[in-house]
């Protein structure tokens, strides 16, 4: 990048003016140092270095955009010239994003989604509610066994010695949660009420308090009652107090619609992900490490805010330092997620640019019509809300890469489990 020496002559009398406030020379006032006295004592280089902090953040943006290019990482600068009076020289050097090569699109095969039954789900469905409305029922003249709801007292002692958080009272357990110790539940497993167990367990290594991590204990357990679910008759009756339907034929309607619904949806989205899977597999570049890392550290970032707000503001910084063992380790968790939606990204953008695809305004604003429907809003209001935030910007990506995945999921091959190929019609 080359300046006309004219064009950053402010930026250089802001850097005199900025020096002059801060040096000390004797016979002077701050801020009021002239600059042939600086040129003397500091010299013009100083000079000239304190400008170029103002004046190659203010070019650097218009050097990239007549480039052409689309840079991933921050920039290495080079002063090649910074002499008074002439022409402010400069280079930087970045990363780019990688070259994608589309492959073949109508040679690309994919696996249909695995085939989920209707009324399996319908049933699934009528038992979760079967058991959300269940009841309990004492138990009498027979010990404890899964799926049973102990209500009982215990003390807990490692070493001989009661620890904190270790005793409860009238405390109610569903054996074969999971809910308590591993161990715990399976010895409870046999005993009747009124009876006492002595329960040893160890906790796992894991546990989330360090102090019990991996420590042996022993519970004195007296259980005081035992019940068992109740689960409703599946009738009209039933029907009537789950829903808003008044027969148990109207429920099993909507059910069955919603399942039909849902796992349509289901296999459009195994499709889609399936399709752009396949597609950064045989297009996707090999990524520079400072993209990769950029995604990751921006993972990383969204994990934070979503602990800190989930945690009423816990300093994860304490928790998860960086640098530490513990972030090297989330890092890593995070990277295979991070290259697979680059390349997704980046596959779909190629695509996007070869096949010029692009969402109109009527896309736009049929999306917006559809927001504000779902949501309830007010549609001049929520419009003048997307418009205030340069939201339509932001539409037209989203809707034209989804434009761009239904064209590719038209061209793909979708396998079926007898093997048949159906081809998808030209949606352009």
């Amino acid at each position: 990048m080359e300046i006309p020496f004219e064009d950053i002559g402010d930026s250089i009398d802001r850097a005199y003016r900025d020096i002059a406030t801060k040096v000390k020379i004797k016979g002077f006032r701050k801020g009021k140092v002239p600059k042939a006295v600086i040129d003397q004592m500091i010299g013009k280089e100083a000079v000239f270095h304190e400008a170029l902090h103002e004046i190659i953040p203010a070019f650097y943006p218009g050097a990239i955009e007549d480039s052409g290019i689309d840079p991933i990482s921050s920039p290495e600068i080079d002063v090649v010239q910074a002499i008074d009076g002439k022409p402010l020289i400069f280079k930087a050097k970045v990363e780019v994003k990688p070259e994608v090569k589309i492959a073949d699109i109508g040679k690309i095969e994919i696996e249909d989604a695995p085939e989920k039954s209707v009324s399996d789900e319908v049933k699934e469905r009528l038992e979760k509610l079967r058991d959300k409305f269940s009841t309990l029922e004492l138990v009498k003249g027979r010990a404890a066994k899964k799926q049973d709801f102990v209500l009982m007292d215990f003390d807990g002692f490692i070493d001989g010695k009661p620890f904190e958080g270790g005793q409860a009272t009238d405390y109610m357990l569903e054996l074969g949660s999971g809910d308590f110790i591993p161990g715990f539940e399976d010895e409870l497993e046999g005993v009747k009420a009124k009876g006492e167990k002595e329960v040893k367990v160890t906790f796992p290594k894991d546990y989330q308090s360090d102090f019990l991590a991996g420590k042996d204990a022993v519970f004195a357990v007296k259980v005081k009652e035992i019940k068992s679910k109740k689960k409703p008759k599946v009738d009209d009756e039933f029907a009537k107090n789950v829903s808003k339907f008044e027969s148990l034929k109207e429920l099993k309607k909507d059910l069955k619609r919603e399942a039909t619904e849902r796992i349509e949806k289901e296999r459009e989205n195994f499709i889609r992900n399936s399709a752009v899977d396949a597609l950064a597999a045989d297009s996707g570049p090999e990524l520079p490490a400072a993209m990769l890392e950029q995604r990751i550290d921006q993972m990383v970032e969204d994990f934070k805010g979503r602990m800190a707000k989930g945690g009423g503001g816990a300093d994860f910084s304490a928790i998860m330092p960086d640098g530490s063992e513990e972030m090297a380790g989330l890092r890593k968790n995070f990277q295979a997620d991070a290259e697979r939606t680059i390349k997704s990204e980046l596959v779909l953008g190629a695509l996007m640019d070869q096949e010029n695809i692009e969402a109109t305004d009527e896309d736009i604003e049929e999306e917006i019509m559809r927001l504000a429907e779902s949501s309830k809003r007010n549609l001049d209001d929520l419009r003048a809300e997307i418009d205030g935030m340069d939201g339509r910007k932001f539409l037209k990506s989203r809707l034209s890469m989804n434009k761009t995945v239904d064209f590719l999921v038209s061209k793909v091959k979708i396998k079926k489990k007898d093997d048949a190929h159906e081809s998808g019609t030209d949606s352009n």
